[in-house]
């Protein structure tokens, strides 16, 4: 297996110290992945908020304008005032729920494909970088650990 270089001296540090290292590490790490995606998502004409209410309406579509705020963590005016701009310029539409009159379920339209596609092209062309070097192996172990971290988590918000 391929072994990343780690930062000097991590293994000499306190367990404890060693874990919130690791744990800030996590967090720079991801917030460089948005960034990086964020800005690469730009240069197509998305924002963040438009890519990722598009994305979410693709996942899964029909999922009400409530669904999408609870999976993208913002308000639902917040992803209503998404979901009217994007369905104003074509990329998302709603249908009225026939099961509940006050809500709607949002799809993406044919229009979005283009789009969706790009967004795709941009996911894939960001793993490769991120990972570049890495082996099947070692994707194994990292996801493994990845998700063992995701579980304590999980069990921490219970």
């Amino acid at each position: 297996m391929t072994r990343a270089v780690t930062d000097p001296g991590v293994e000499s540090q306190p367990l404890d110290e060693r874990k919130m290292a690791m744990a800030m590490k996590l967090t720079v790490i991801a917030r460089q992945l948005w960034l990086d995606f964020d800005q690469a998502a730009e240069k197509i004409g998305l924002t963040r908020a438009k890519w990722s209410v598009v994305a979410e309406a693709n996942r899964a579509p029909g999922a009400t304008q409530r669904m999408i705020a609870m999976r993208l963590q913002v308000t639902d005016v917040t992803a209503g005032r998404l979901i009217d701009r994007l369905c104003a310029e074509g990329l998302l539409e709603r249908h009225e729920d026939p099961e509940d009159r006050r809500a709607y379920r949002v799809y993406p339209t044919a229009q979005a494909q283009p789009v969706l596609a790009e967004l795709q092209e941009l996911a894939a062309s960001h793993a490769r970088e991120a990972f570049a070097g890495f082996q099947a192996d070692d994707l194994a172990e990292l996801g493994g650990l990845l998700d063992a971290i995701s579980r304590n988590l999980g069990k921490t918000r219970g």
